[in-house]
């Protein structure tokens, strides 16, 4: 994954595109009044899957990871999409389900796939390419490194824990022993929580030492 041809300019392209068919994938109606779904929503919702899975394969997913990272994305979708659902007229509840679904599916992928494509320093690079606000750039560069540092330690700390582990995947053990998997679970994040605030501390400290100023 690398920042597109054109640093700021080719960065802040892909990121008002994306955000442009995100924004219309989130608000082209859904038939939550009762009345049917127009043609043009499910042709922008088309558009912005496409987007979503194009952006994924031009950053170098392959199919099987592609189909992970929807599968990580349904729950959030569902939690979306289906209440919503209950106050469409009683008639026109399921179809008004599926029109969200579709909708917060496309909007979410199309989002996701965007800043997956211009990574953490692409999206820096455009959004000040955009002219937002220096302070709004800088606290998104250091949201984003503290992510990546959360997701960097949480890939160390399952491959650690699948090294331990007699067996793979926890699926099986939260069905057979739900209690102890949930616990682990719950020790898991803790651990990483206590150790990305750790990074961060050890973070802002360089920083002072370096002469920032926190704003």
């Amino acid at each position: 994954m690398s920042v597109p041809a054109g640093g700021g300019a080719g960065a802040r392209g892909l990121l008002a595109a994306g955000l442009a068919i995100t924004v219309a994938a989130g608000l082209a109606p859904a038939g939550l009044r009762g009345e049917p779904v127009p043609g043009l929503s499910w042709l922008v919702w088309l558009i912005a899957l496409a987007w979503g899975v194009a952006a994924f394969r031009r950053a170098g997913s392959t199919l099987p990871q592609l189909v992970r990272r929807i599968a990580w994305l349904l729950p959030f979708v569902l939690t979306l999409a289906l209440p919503a659902a209950l106050i469409a007229p009683p008639g026109s509840r399921i179809a008004a389900a599926a029109a969200l679904l579709a909708r917060s599916l496309a909007a979410t992928l199309c989002a996701a796939g965007t800043a997956f494509l211009l990574g953490p320093l692409g999206l820096v690079r455009a959004v000040r390419a955009l002219g937002a606000p220096a302070l709004f750039a800088s606290v998104l560069e250091a949201a984003l490194v503290s992510l990546s540092g959360m997701v960097e330690r949480a890939r160390a700390m399952l491959r650690a824990r699948e090294a331990r582990r007699t067996s793979h995947g926890p699926w099986g053990l939260l069905l057979r022993e739900p209690v102890a998997t949930l616990r682990g679970f719950g020790r898991f994040g803790a651990a990483l929580l206590l150790r990305a605030l750790e990074r961060a501390e050890a973070q802002d400290r360089a920083r002072r030492a370096r002469g920032a100023e926190l704003p």
